[in-house]
């Protein structure tokens, strides 16, 4: 619930507003009684837009749910094509091997969409809306594997190129981020992390929250009203506790409370994206160097440098390729293309169709 990379919505509830913005997107864009070059790329390459607009259904059915807003972005879907073009050309690089692994593991993805297809009238529905084959689905899938290998082969590879300075430079950025903490926090939402739907206004909640610290500072017990009160499903059944974590993990706020808050005492309510949390450091370790850290977090500063060369070299080889896009120029007043994933192709594909009753949450 506090980390960077949360989500106070589940899949499903995105998927719906992915689902209508690709119908609009498609409808958008009428029959076509001729697909259109959309790109070109080194040595006579070419996507079109209807496999592109394929790509995309295949993205939100296997759990991709935010890529259609995105696709409605001229200028972000431009950046799409690219790195759907990079994906297919670079994931093409790996060995036989791994060719030949990534088509075994297709069969069993193909098992599930045609159960799927043959057991699920809702999805057999949106295969046909989108024109999606299982031959399709399954071919998609398949370049993402192969895509996923090539990836993490040149991760491993970037990450044994990590130094010791390189790691001790990042350290000196932000110490503090690597102090280790142990914290208990009562959680008063402001949204249903499952549905997203609000739950107490941000007054209501500080209201609440300011209740809640009154009780503990006088003698209230945290497992007792942190399983009456909090939302954070992550730590509600255990007195609010998280134990021994390293602070750069937790969101701005919460990491900011974690780190300078007196030890032992109860501080002032804390607003986040989730909320307001009253929170008691316990325990605070402060890290004063590099040499210091644990191996957890010296292994997690290697995988953070070692992720950004392989992104900067991952845009380096899609610049090779002499990807031209000529996608229809239309004035937009959305978002800059610099909120789109830095990675999408990169999405990791599930078993089965997440558009099925059945998808697991984010």
């Amino acid at each position: 619930m506090l980390h960077h990379r949360s989500m106070p919505y589940r899949r499903l509830a995105l998927l719906t507003l992915a689902a209508v913005m690709l119908v609009a997107l498609m409808s958008a864009c009428g029959k076509k009684e001729k697909d259109t070059v959309i790109a070109t790329y080194n040595n006579g390459g070419q996507v079109t837009d209807k496999e592109f607009e394929k790509y995309i259904a295949y993205q939100i059915l296997s759990g991709n749910s935010q890529i259609a807003m995105y696709a409605s972005i001229p200028q972000i879907k431009e950046q799409l094509v690219k790195q759907y073009i990079a994906a297919k050309v670079l994931g093409d690089q790996i060995s036989a091997e791994e060719k030949d692994k990534a088509k075994k593991d297709s069969k069993t993805f193909k098992e599930n969409v045609e159960k799927a297809r043959n057991t699920q009238p809702d999805f057999k529905q949106q295969l046909k809306d989108n024109d999606l084959s299982v031959a399709d689905m399954v071919a998609f899938y398949e370049e993402t594997l192969k895509f996923q290998s090539y990836y993490s082969s040149k991760g491993e590879e970037f990450k044994t190129q990590v130094t010791d300075e390189e790691i001790k430079a990042e350290f000196d950025k932000a110490p503090s981020d690597y102090n280790v903490v142990t914290v208990r926090h009562i959680l008063i939402g402001t949204n249903d992390p499952n549905t997203g739907a609000e739950l107490k206004s941000e007054e209501e909640a500080l209201k609440t929250a300011e209740e809640v610290k009154a009780k503990l500072e006088a003698g209230g017990d945290w497992e007792a009203l942190a399983k009456e009160y909090s939302t954070d499903d992550g730590s509600k059944n255990n007195g609010g506790l998280y134990e021994k974590q390293v602070a750069g993990g937790w969101v701005a706020e919460f990491k900011e409370a974690a780190n300078t808050q007196p030890v032992g005492e109860i501080g002032e309510p804390v607003l986040t994206q989730f909320g307001y949390h009253v929170i008691k450091v316990e325990s605070r370790e402060e890290a004063t160097s590099a040499d210091k850290l644990s191996e957890e977090s010296k292994e997690s500063i290697s995988m953070q440098l070692a992720s950004t060369k392989l992104n900067e070299y991952i845009v380096s080889e899609q610049d090779k390729l002499g990807i031209v896009v000529t996608l229809p120029q239309e004035p937009s007043e959305s978002p800059s293309a610099s909120e789109s994933p830095a990675e999408s192709p990169a999405e990791s594909p599930s078993e089965s169709p997440s558009a099925s009753p059945s998808a697991s949450a984010q």
